[in-house]
Formats: structure tokens, C-alpha cells, sequence
């Protein structure tokens, strides 16, 4: 089975504490919290083993950018990631959304 190096951008980690922040501060639910800073770990250890065989999104502004999506098991968040196949395979995971999100608007 091939296996990915999994790589997260900046931009994504400030996005996952933003919605981490949220959950704590707003919502002020340390369970809730917790809850998705464990599916993200979860996602993180999934994609190193599935980043190739995830099927093509079906936006087509995805697949012009040759990203794909990896959805958390529990919770309604996804990451984009990208590949770079080399001698060790990257998935580069690039964003993070909330499934009711606009995200191809806001890839733009």
C-alpha cells in the first residue's frame, strides 16, 4: 500500500485554530472542541494511507486545480489537499471548510 508524507500548509493550521477558537470561545463547548481536534488528527492519519485512492471531487473547480477532498469522520468539516507524486508522495493539504460553507466561492 502506498503511503503519503501528510504536509499542512499554514494557512490551513489557521484555519482549523480559527474554528478551534470558535468552538471555545463562542460556543464555549471544550467537548465540542476537543471532539474536532481529534476527527482532524483522525482525518490527518487517514489521509496518509488514502490520499491517492479518494475518488475525484465532483466541483470542477476542484478538479482544475487538481485538489481533492478528505471529509472528517464525525463532525461536518473537510480538507483540501493536493499530490505530489515523487519518491516520497506528499498530500499537501492546502484549506480547511465547514461542509455549509461556500468553499468554491471562496477558493476564487
Amino acid at each position: 500500500m502506498k503511503t503519503y508524507k501528510v504536509e499542512v500548509v499554514p494557512e490551513a493550521e489557521e484555519k482549523l485554530r480559527e474554528y478551534l477558537s470558535y468552538l471555545l470561545f463562542i460556543k464555549r463547548s471544550r467537548q465540542a472542541y476537543d471532539a474536532v481536534r481529534e476527527d482532524y488528527k483522525r482525518t490527518l492519519k487517514k489521509l496518509r494511507n488514502l490520499a491517492g485512492s479518494i475518488r475525484e471531487p465532483d466541483e470542477p473547480e476542484l478538479v482544475k486545480r487538481g485538489l481533492k477532498k478528505i471529509l472528517f469522520d464525525k463532525h461536518d468539516y473537510f480538507l483540501l489537499y493536493e499530490i505530489e507524486n515523487g519518491e516520497k508522495p506528499v498530500a499537501r493539504v492546502i484549506d480547511m471548510f465547514h461542509s455549509l460553507e461556500d468553499f468554491v466561492r471562496k477558493l476564487k
